[in-house]
């Protein structure tokens, strides 16, 4: 994996982005240490979307079991009294 400093990234930024699309993964530091990391965008496929809906069901369905049922207005008011 190839390192860039944050002055070399913001100045040659289009290119590193030509190099990410075709697989590339860039790590940009500061001052040596490693920040962020540029990375090709992964498709997600329909099988990983259905996994996630299901893992999603059964831990609402594990909250609901604990906790019993929230109704949308419920979950509404506990947001709305957070932000107070």
């Amino acid at each position: 994996m190839r390192e860039v400093g944050a002055f070399e990234a913001k100045t040659h930024l289009s290119e590193l982005l030509k190099q990410v699309a075709t697989g590339a993964r860039i790590t940009i530091t500061h001052r040596g240490k490693p920040v962020a990391r540029l990375v090709p965008v992964e498709e997600v496929s329909e099988s990983s979307r259905a996994d996630l809906l299901d893992r999603m069901a059964g831990l609402r369905a594990r909250i609901s079991r604990r906790f019993g049922a929230f109704s949308t207005e419920a979950l509404i008011s506990a947001r709305d009294e957070g932000r107070r």
